[in-house]
């Protein structure tokens, strides 16, 4: 990447080559697949050079030699990484939660301009992988310094790194977007619908001697025989689809009055889809060297931001890595990897649990008001009938605050507080989750009152009117803390979820926050703004998950207006990704169920799925009670509505699903998806298997009848039982007949591993919908007539049949195991092997 030209001064690069052992002039960090060191100078001012070595291969393969690790300008001085200015201060390092590194490491600049100035670089990295995740903080003790414009641009770049490319070929990189809204049709039904979610878009580019700079926020481009990872954790829309009537033009004099997005307000100011790229991932080739970097390019900082030891500087967090080869796929299975395992050292949200919210009971009586629903005796009754469900988490949506912006117990409703309902969830094996609208405020509140500064206005200077017309609060100023401490009291009443709903683009140009004095011009103000957002709610989430680390946090996604969608949130939570769709409030059919699930088809292989959430009807009032929950058994773990509306032996069979589905979904984590179909197809075919562990979950969906033949790979040694349809094990395949005689129907098979207890029942011609396996013995249910072959390791003794129905049973030698061939005669027959 070329170095922006300007009539500015700059300073001379000097390179130094050290050969020196780590405590005199380099800092190594490494594991066994690379390691990335940082030469630099203690005493003389000097450069920060940085190499990254490939250790499988032995070879360097990304410096900092030619372009500069970081490169911003600074009291009207293009400064960088190869200048010779810095010493190095110090360097710590710390181990994370989630099994790696971070080190800390500061340099001092020693020589005007920077004299004073630190450099502070945190740099993350984890056993078995070359991902990298990164942060450059700009901290002074004593001197003020400010950040300037290069060519009237915002010139900040970090991190850089160049590569080599000695075929001097044509490079081909692919740009990753995860926030493109309504972006094709739906696969089902009428499909010229949208189904009214963001959705994911991989887009092919070249990598040539013109610089090029993709939105992303991740990049994956091959380079000679191997390929280098780029993401960054920031958050916006990928484009304006969704943001606006059809009537509302875009451009100057926009009239934004688009109460389903939760939006009232009169905008004098063009809002073009350029806005939403605050940051880039920019990259060049030149002769034989690749240069890939992280710009910021909106909003990133203002003409003349202020370093002082009051006010800090920093960059968002990044993520580089490397893999040799050129395929796509290794690049996505590090991006999968990476999100569940490396972003976030809280591990709460990437545990695999089953929620209830209130929300669809609420919108399930269009005449009743939303909220008044929401008494103890309703509230304790839903949450009876939601523990029937087997659901872990019980979220209390819009309506047990006292008003938004007052974010304690309805006053009226609620008078006891929130004691009583966590004292009944406590009882029942519950957790408690609660909704926030983080910037609505009730224009009636004394807070409204008090801080008429925070309040974000329109062009015209009146309040913007955001969700259920209420208007919003400007989070990017001393509102933050304020609200973070409303949080913290509902944690100390034992809320463990949080549901962070209708953040949305507000275009605050409010001055003298936290994005921007009346110094600068609107424009400047807002774009500040609307960078920082992001930022300031990611913050907000460290903050509260680190004052209690199993509290969950997921940011709804559900509307175009949504600017958390992006990288950043999932350093701290997950993603609430869909209402309904395509789809309406009370549809019980398989048309809503479709739409949820394809959220799981359009972004298995990208995004792990544990990082979504969304809620089906369990309810079986259009016959399609099983297929809706098997979608949720799939992704999402949500169910919602009037559970009344269900009968108990229902939620009986809803829950003995969720049940089954407990029992493998820990092994299922890390496990990426393998997709058969669109959703619609006949069939759709969703396999999540830990081969090694021999657990699963194979989920079929139709909408014709179809019959298909499942081959799944895995180790047959540690399987015990695959439940819920006949099936034959050989060697290490696991074939499932799939046999879907009806219209929209489907099917779960659960892969319940033995945990080498050396018990498996390696074949059922009549589906097997229970199993416990002890030191004691085996005991499972068949629903129908059928037969069943178990292998039982002669260490246990010869083992004992016994069933409560009609059945036959015989037992055999074969070398180390006892052969028991068992046919059941009659329908829901049990059958127990005890063991001597």
């Amino acid at each position: 990447m070329k170095r922006s030209s300007s009539i500015l001064p700059i300073l001379a690069l000097v390179l130094l080559h050290l050969a020196c052992k780590t405590d005199t002039g380099q800092f190594v960090l490494e594991n066994d697949l690379f390691s990335k060191t940082f030469t630099y100078h203690r005493a003389q001012a000097g450069p920060v050079l940085v190499e990254v070595i490939n250790k499988q291969e032995g070879k360097s393969i990304a410096s900092s030699t030619a372009t500069p690790y970081f490169e911003f300008v600074l009291n009207n001085t293009l400064i960088s990484s190869n200048d010779a200015l810095w010493i190095f201060k110090s360097g710590s390092d710390r181990a994370m939660a989630n099994g790696g590194t971070e080190c800390k490491l500061i340099f001092e600049g020693t020589v005007p301009p920077v004299t004073g100035l630190q450099v502070q670089l945190l740099q993350q990295h984890f056993p078995g992988s070359t991902l990298m995740r990164e942060k450059l903080v700009l901290q002074t003790a004593s001197t003020a310094f400010q950040l300037n414009k290069l060519d009237e641009r915002l010139h900040f770049i970090f991190p850089a790194y160049e590569m080599a490319n000695s075929e001097n070929n044509a490079l081909q990189a692919t740009e990753v977007r995860i926030a493109s809204f309504e972006r094709k049709p739906i696969t089902f039904g009428d499909r010229q619908q949208s189904n009214h979610m963001f959705y994911p878009y991989l887009i092919p580019y070249a990598v040539t001697a013109d610089p090029v700079s993709v939105k992303g926020p991740i990049s994956i481009a091959s380079i000679g025989t191997m390929t280098w990872f780029t993401a960054y954790e920031h958050a916006s829309q990928d484009d304006l689809n969704g943001m606006f009537r059809n009537t509302q033009a875009q451009g100057p004099g926009n009239l934004i009055n688009d109460a389903m997005q939760g939006i009232k307000g009169v905008f004098d100011f063009p809002i073009p889809e350029e806005d939403f790229k605050f940051l880039g991932i920019a990259s060049q080739q030149s002769e034989d060297v690749v240069s890939i970097a992280v710009e910021m390019l909106r909003g990133g900082y203002l003409d003349g931001e202020i370093i002082d030891p009051d006010h800090t500087f920093s960059t968002v967090w990044t993520a580089t890595g490397f893999y040799s080869g050129t395929g796509l796929e290794e690049g996505k299975a590090m991006l999968r990897h990476y999100l569940l395992n490396q972003i976030c050292e809280r591990p709460a949200s990437r545990v695999p649990e089953f929620y209830y919210n209130t929300w669809g009971l609420q919108r399930n009586d269009p005449v009743k008001p939303l909220r008044d629903i929401l008494t103890y005796d309703r509230i304790f009754e839903e949450i009876d009938y939601a523990a029937e469900l087997g659901v872990d988490i019980f979220v209390l949506d819009d309506g047990w605050e006292n008003t938004q912006g007052e974010w304690f117990p309805n006053k009226r409703r609620l008078k006891e507080g929130l004691a009583p309902i966590k004292e009944k969830l406590d009882k029942l094996g519950m957790k408690m989750g609660l909704w926030y609208s983080p910037m609505g405020i009730d224009s009636t509140t004394q807070r409204y009152q008090d801080h008429p500064e925070w309040v974000v206005k329109d062009s015209k200077g009146n309040p913007i009117l955001a969700q259920w017309d209420h208007p919003a609060f400007d989070f990017v100023s001393d509102f933050v803390d304020v609200f973070i401490d409303d949080c913290k009291q509902m944690i100390d009443a034992g809320c463990r979820f949080m549901k962070w709903d209708a953040i949305n683009t507000f275009y605050s140009s409010l001055p003298n926050l936290h994005h921007g004095s009346d110094a600068y011009p609107e424009a400047e103000i807002r774009a500040r703004y609307e960078y920082l957002l992001p930022i300031y709610v990611v913050r907000a989430m460290k903050i509260l998950t680190d004052y209690e680390p199993e509290l969950i946090i997921e940011i709804d996604l559900t509307e175009a207006r949504r600017v958390m969608v992006g990288l950043a949130p999932l350093s701290q939570g997950k993603f609430f990704w869909m209402n309904n769709g395509a789809s309406w409030y009370n549809d019980y059919t398989a048309y809503r169920t479709q739409s949820m699930r394809t959220i799981a088809n359009e972004f298995a292989g990208l995004i792990p799925l544990e990082l979504f959430t969304y809620a089906s009807y369990p309810h079986n009032l259009t016959g399609r009670m099983q297929y809706n929950v098997h979608n949720s058994i799939l992704a999402g773990h949500g169910f919602w509505g009037n559970l009344k509306l269900m009968t108990a032996d229902e939620r009986q069979w809803v829950g003995d699903q969720v049940t089954q589905s407990k029992r493998v979904l820990p092994y299922l984590v890390n496990v990426n998806p393998k997709v058969t179909g669109d959703v619609g197809d006949s069939p759709e075919v969703y396999s999540m298997i830990n081969q090694e562990a021999a657990a699963g979950q194979v989920i079929a969906f139709t909408s014709e009848p179809v019959t298909k033949e499942v081959e799944v790979n895995l180790n047959a040694t540690k399987m015990l039982v695959a439940l819920n349809c006949p099936y034959t094990l050989s060697q290490d395949q696991l074939l499932i007949p799939i046999d879907l005689k009806e219209k929209e129907s489907s099917l779960a098979v659960i892969i319940i591993p033995n945990e080498g207890m050396g018990v498996s029942i390696t074949s059922a011609t009549s589906a097997i919908t229970d199993t416990e396996l002890d030191a004691q013995g085996l005991v499972y249910q068949v629903i129908r007539p059928g037969t069943q072959t178990i292998m039982v390791d002669k260490a246990f003794g010869k083992p004992n049949v016994i069933t409560s129905k009609e059945a036959r049973t015989v037992i055999s030698d074969a070398d180390s195991v006892y052969a028991i061939i068992v046919e059941t005669h009659v329908v829901d027959c049990e059958v127990a092997i005890d063991f001597e």
